[in-house]
Parts: structure tokens; sequence; C-alpha cells
């Protein structure tokens, strides 16, 4: 199977495709995560999801497609919901950071497929540099774990990516 932007989050590429969000979704709940793969049960988009996805989208160039596509972004008088304002306000700052900037420059949203002992993955890097770098974004409301016995890292399974 060819993985394209398309049908990367598809269910036929992820019964062909372990990925690492996969990986975490079994760990958390084995049911659910097959009910997915057979398309018996689809995840709800969260506020959480969307903000994430709202700054992907701005990275790789992409951002008012994503806002046409999402109008539940926007309160009644258009503007943006106080959530996606904090978000530009982050983006802002992203921006100022001349090190980060510099991380960005890569190819956004780019796909590989390969395989880990012997079995299929696939993953999509926010900006990759082939000369070697990855940089995966991370939109989170605090740096603090948690779970004050767990770094914030793990918590999330971020170590694993």
């Amino acid at each position: 199977m060819i993985v394209r932007p398309d049908n990367y989050y598809s269910p036929e590429a992820n019964q062909h495709y372990f990925s690492v969000s996969q990986i975490k979704s079994f760990a958390e709940c084995p049911a659910r995560t097959m009910a997915e793969l057979r398309g018996e049960y689809v995840r709800p988009v969260t506020s959480a999801l969307l903000i994430g996805s709202y700054v992907d989208a701005y990275f790789e160039g992409t951002l008012d497609r994503f806002k046409s596509e999402h109008p539940e972004l926007f309160k009644r008088d258009g503007t943006l919901k106080a959530e996606y304002a904090h978000a530009d306000r982050m983006i802002a700052r992203a921006e100022a950071d001349k090190v980060f900037m510099k991380h960005m420059q890569g190819e956004k949203q780019v796909i590989r497929t390969g395989t880990i002992d012997g079995f299929p993955f696939k993953i999509k890097m926010d900006s990759y540099k082939p000369e070697g770098f990855i940089a995966d974004l991370k939109y989170m409301a605090s740096l603090r774990s948690p779970n004050l016995f767990q770094p914030m890292i793990s918590y999330w399974g971020y170590d694993i990516q």
C-alpha cells in the first residue's frame, strides 16, 4: 500500500501499518483500538486535537484552508475562539525564536514507511531535513506532567516517538 496525505489516517493504512499513535492507543484500550481498525468506532475530534492541527497547518502553510474547513474555530462574530487566538500567540512566539525556526525549515508533513523488527510502520514528520533532523511539534497546555511521579515526556509517550 502506498501511503499518501489523503489516506494516511485511513482505516486501510492503519490496518496495513503500525504507527506510534496506534501503539499508544493499544496500550490505553486494546478493544477501542481494534474497533477503530475494523471501522466500528471513530474517535471524536477534540479541541486539543484541533488546536494541534491548527498549529501544524500554520507551519505547513495550509492554515487558510484549515480555517475554511473548520468553522467550529470561530465565534458567531467571525473572530477566532479564545483557544485558537492563544495558539496564534504561541505561533508568533515560536516564530520569534531563531533556533526553533531553523529546525522548522525542513520539508513539511513528510510520510515514510518502513519496518521495525519486521513489522510495517508509518510515520508523518512535521518537519524533516534529509541531513538527519526530524521535528515533531507538540502544543501543550502545560509542561508539567499530570502524574507528579512521571516526567511529562514519558507520561504522554513522546519518548517512544
